[in-house]
């Protein structure tokens, strides 16, 4: 039985204020996904101790598990319902185009786990920041360094934080409330970066978290969680989406002021032709 069709089941039987949460969470099932208890309650006019309540009703361990029942219900819709949106050619068969088959599948089915309004709110966030910080270890570390080096060409004072940096206690003082910090979370290796996210928190950081679970333990400290990885999926498998998905939130960005970014962009690949010439001029001893 799917989590809607449980919460239908034991609607007559819940308080007046788990009814409106009920409602709530299956008309907008990627907001319980993408926010905590205490926003779910805000908008679903309860308590946050109401959201909770209604998570034990369902015979839920809690709020997280609530999440993950809502993952999979969607997945399971993806699967009925995006199907039959690509179609591949009866003459792609080879090894290459199922891979790449199963990529575009995989995008599809984690569209609809993104909230978008937490999308929009996160891109506004790292538009509006003085300081944009950017952290992953391990496999994520090239991850971290792609999005820090796109951004840079967008826009000022972006950098990406190294844990084994002689500079990292530096960096760290000098986040703010106008400082937003992006991570990706390995889970299996949460503990590497468990204690720079911790700090930033308490330095009031906007941090938005990019995961491959909704039950990552940096969730609590995430101004926006997003859960990327799917059930029964490699790290290769979630690579696409992670790309697309760093797309999606680099393009909304842009849109905030697209005049703006596009001047910049400009003005950096004109330094960096500059700079690009002076080291051929440097080579040939020209100067």
């Amino acid at each position: 039985m799917s989590i809607n069709e449980d919460i239908k089941r034991r609607f007559v039987r819940l308080s007046k204020g788990q009814r409106k949460v009920a409602q709530f969470v299956m008309d907008n099932p990627t907001t319980v996904i993408g926010n905590g208890a205490a926003e779910v309650g805000r908008q679903a006019n309860v308590s946050e101790s109401t959201v909770i309540r209604f998570c034990y009703a369902m015979d839920l361990t809690g709020y997280v598990e609530l999440q993950e029942e809502i993952r999979s219900y969607l997945m399971s819709q993806n699967g009925t319902t995006l199907q039959s949106t690509y179609t591949p050619s009866k003459n792609n068969n080879s090894n290459f185009s199922k891979v790449m088959q199963r990529d575009i599948q995989n995008i599809q089915d984690s569209i609809r786990l993104i909230n978008d309004k937490m999308l929009q709110k996160s891109s506004k966030w790292i538009h509006e920041a003085d300081n944009i910080y950017i952290l992953g270890t391990r496999q994520a570390a090239s991850i971290a360094n792609w999005l820090s080096y796109t951004l840079k060409t967008l826009r000022s004072n972006v950098k990406q934080l190294r844990s084994d940096s002689d500079d990292i206690v530096q960096q760290i003082n000098s986040m703010s409330e106008h400082t937003t910090l992006i991570v990706f979370s390995c889970d299996k290796h949460t503990n590497d970066i468990k204690t720079i996210v911790e700090i930033a928190k308490m330095k009031k950081v906007k941090i938005i978290a990019i995961t491959g679970s909704a039950l990552s333990p940096i969730r609590e400290y995430a101004s926006a969680l997003f859960a990327l990885g799917l059930k029964n999926q490699s790290s290769l498998d979630i690579v696409p989406v992670l790309f697309s998905f760093l797309h999606a939130l680099i393009e909304e960005m842009v849109s905030q002021d697209k005049t703006q970014y596009e001047k910049y962009q400009q003005s950096y690949e004109q330094v960096e032709n500059n700079l690009l010439f002076l080291d051929v001029a440097r080579e040939k001893q020209v100067f």
